[in-house]
């Protein structure tokens, strides 16, 4: 770690951080994993390139196996995997380049967001700020900015067990201040490397969803802090590559991924909402979109998840193909939204 001091301490609503005194900021490794059309990616790559960082070094690695040779920039590095290793394995490959090279924080980045400019510096001030906290995460937006998709994520009662807060409002609605939280979503978080190191990675069987709420548990087992920043915004497609948030693929992997975080780490009160809101409550919610079809596949995805998941079924890249050859709009959902980026 570099040698750092801190301010005195700054109000900053519900929680205090510290400011680093020191400017010189530490390199960077921003890992995306990519799965899905080419262009996005290399959009989201330029996003992070042109938001300044100095020291930012990026690695892809290539789920779809698509991705051209050259015309990436300066310290971009792709992983060819040579096949769909999945989200959770593409992340220890990029925090395995990271350990090499001895790079102390580690961006995670989906490659349907966009960075602003001197987004990454002010997560690594407030990261850097307090040796407590183990990451820090933005608001995450969508629509070009306008509404929230997570101001802080947590674990509920609830519906799914978990909780993008605020998701679907108003920009204007996104709290003010920083906030202690459960889990950062994956789609843009900054993390000590030595922290991720220190838990053995990401838990390569979920493949991918709901990897991210397994590790802010572990952390958090560990003492280690989790903090929402809220002066710092990313524009997030919104699980662009897996066609979206109610496609039967995501749904699926939700369903089949949640009883085994449970087992990780549920108390009797989220296996109770586990058994009242997404067992109890499948077949309800497969009759509400009986007259949207499209809805109705993913309940039941959902529903064929939880039951292989309640079994022990570890799901893979099949599951994944699988889905894309029962969804013909699958391709149409990804193409819509990365539309929708421009």
């Amino acid at each position: 770690m570099s040698d750092r001091s801190a301010s005195p301490r700054v109000p900053a609503g519900e929680l205090d951080i510290l400011e680093p005194v020191q400017r010189v900021r530490p390199p960077v490794l921003a890992l995306m994993p990519h799965f899905g059309e080419a262009r996005d990616s290399l959009e989201a790559v330029e996003t992070l390139r042109r938001c300044g960082y100095e020291g930012l070094h990026v690695v892809l690695v290539d789920n779809s196996d698509n991705l051209p040779e050259s015309g990436y920039g300066d310290n971009v590095e792709i992983l060819r995997p040579g096949r769909n290793v999945g989200y959770c394995a593409a992340v220890n490959l990029g925090l395995a380049r990271a350990r090499e090279r001895g790079i102390e924080l580690f961006l995670l980045v989906n490659n349907d967001t966009e960075t602003e400019p001197k987004a990454i510096e002010a997560l690594v001030d407030a990261l850097l700020g307090d040796d407590s906290v183990a990451g820090v995460g933005p608001l995450l937006t969508t629509e070009r900015g306008k509404r929230i998709w997570s101001a802080g994520a947590f674990l509920r009662f609830g519906p799914n067990e978990v909780i993008q807060r605020g998701i679907g409002r108003s920009i204007d609605a996104a709290p003010s201040h920083p906030t202690l939280v459960d889990f950062l979503p994956g789609a843009f978080a900054l993390y000590r490397t030595s922290d991720l190191l220190a838990i053995g990675g990401i838990d390569e069987v979920y493949f991918m969803y709901l990897e991210d709420v397994d590790l802010g548990v572990r952390l958090s087992e560990r003492g280690r802090r989790l903090l929402y920043i809220p002066w710092v915004e990313v524009v997030h497609g919104g699980s662009m590559s897996s066609g979206g948030g109610t496609t039967p693929l995501r749904k699926f992997f939700n369903g089949c991924n949640t009883p085994r975080l449970l087992r990780r780490c549920g108390s009797a009160k989220l296996w109770l909402s586990f058994i009242l809101f997404d067992v109890v409550g499948w077949l309800p919610s497969v009759l509400l979109h009986i007259g949207n079809p499209r809805r109705m596949r993913a309940q039941l995805a959902k529903g064929r998840g939880i039951w292989k998941g309640f079994f022990g079924y570890v799901p893979s890249a099949a599951d994944v193909d699988y889905y894309k050859r029962r969804d013909p709009r699958f391709r149409a959902a990804v193409d819509r939204r990365s539309e929708a980026r421009r």
